[in-house]
């Protein structure tokens, strides 16, 4: 019985995967055609002669193609990601814009991905570990699309306000060239935004998650070119209303998800994921679940009874796996341990504080006296030696 739902399970998942595949060289071969109907035209209409095929650039095209003609095998990974990022783009120095400091070569690895990402109009998620630079190869990506793509906006970047300042200095520290907004604050600091961002007279906008929402109206005005979502592991539920903002108000096509923590193992997450990734390929989530939450229940006879049970615990991580092998091509994570000869040495620096007057004051109280002070100044007796040392620590640990 196992084994029967086994094999089962393992020739409808590597269909689903297989159908996946040839949507997305399906998708590519698609707008290749566009361009080249759009390029045609645009001959056409300042009086040049038809072009011949040789005089269009189709090795891509012809690449794309013959993979559709062929078994796409989903299981060799280099060709499933050569058909994805179809049109390569190679990467060798950072943009002269980019000043801050120099990137490493796993950064510049990160920013070709992502260029390459743009130029075969996949959207992705850069899922480095925590540390190793997201914001920087974020940067890096806008500075290499306005300097070498001629893109100059507009950039939406969305992230948490805690981390809004942070995202604000490192622009001046990298790429002070571009005119940035860093849109929050109260409703009269944001009218006086509201007028710059009506202007277009910018590059980029950060906000924060919240505003999004609160101030769609001003914010899903502008022509978008890019869409940038820090922890963008937030999005994996499809029914807050952060996605369905995102979706539903701002048309942006264009998106990159940065996040340091690894996809969770969860069906619905993943496909949540992927539906703000790829809508137009991961469009159902119905489908998605007959094929991975029931995949027995049209086995159209070959399983029958407890052979049709729900998804154990073995299946679901085999299942995930393929989705994980679905993501490939989309997704760029990297660990500490992988490039940890390219970071510079951990350095500490202790810094000793001292206490305030009201600080030192209460521990010496303590210290000599065995002795607290609550409302009212009443004296309690701390105890036993052990709580005597609990409470000097915590007088030391909160700045009063």
């Amino acid at each position: 019985m196992g084994h029967s739902r086994l094999k089962l399970l393992l020739e409808r998942t590597d269909g689903y995967v297989r159908s996946f595949a040839e949507m997305v060289a399906q998708r590519n071969k698609d707008r290749r055609e566009r361009e080249q109907d759009t390029l045609r035209a645009a001959r056409a209409a300042a009086g040049d002669e038809e072009p011949d095929e040789d005089d269009l650039d189709l090795q891509n095209q012809t690449e794309v193609e013959a993979l559709l003609q062929q078994d796409i095998d989903t299981s060799d990974s280099k060709q499933y990601y050569k058909m994805a990022h179809s049109m390569i783009e190679k990467i060798d120095v950072q943009p002269t814009t980019l000043i801050g400091g120099k990137l490493k070569h796993y950064q510049v690895q990160g920013l070709e991905w992502m260029v390459s990402l743009y130029n075969n109009h996949l959207n992705g998620i850069l899922a480095d570990e925590m540390g190793l630079g997201k914001t920087i190869q974020s940067i890096a990506l806008i500075t290499y699309l306005v300097e070498i793509k001629k893109l100059a906006g507009h950039f939406l970047i969305v992230v948490p306000l805690s981390t809004i300042s942070n995202w604000t200095l490192e622009f001046l520290k990298w790429a002070p060239e571009l005119r940035v907004i860093a849109y929050k604050g109260g409703k009269a600091e944001r009218a006086a935004l509201d007028v710059e961002i009506k202007k277009g007279n910018f590059n980029v906008v950060l906000t924060t998650y919240e505003l999004v929402i609160i101030n769609k109206a001003i914010l899903s005005k502008p022509r978008w070119q890019y869409l940038l979502i820090d922890e963008g592991h937030r999005l994996r539920n499809t029914e807050s209303k952060l996605v369905k903002t995102l979706n539903e108000a701002f048309d942006i096509p264009r998106r990159l998800l940065l996040t340091g923590t690894p996809l969770q193992n969860s069906l619905p997450e993943l496909w949540g994921l992927m539906n703000f990734l790829l809508p137009d390929i991961f469009n159902s989530s119905a489908t998605f679940e007959e094929w991975f939450s029931r995949p027995f229940e049209n086995s159209g006879g070959e399983l029958t009874g407890v052979q049709q049970a729900p998804l154990n615990a073995e299946e679901k991580t085999l299942v995930i796996r393929s989705l994980h092998k679905v993501l490939r091509p989309f997704l760029l994570r990297r660990v500490k341990s992988e490039v940890e000869s390219q970071l510079p040495q951990k350095t500490e620096h202790l810094i000793k504080v001292p206490m305030s007057r009201l600080q030192l004051a209460v521990y010496k109280q303590i210290k000599n006296n065995s002795t607290i002070l609550e409302e009212g100044q009443q004296q309690i007796k701390a105890g036993a030696s052990v709580y005597c040392k609990q409470y000097a620590e915590n007088v030391c640990n909160n700045f009063i």
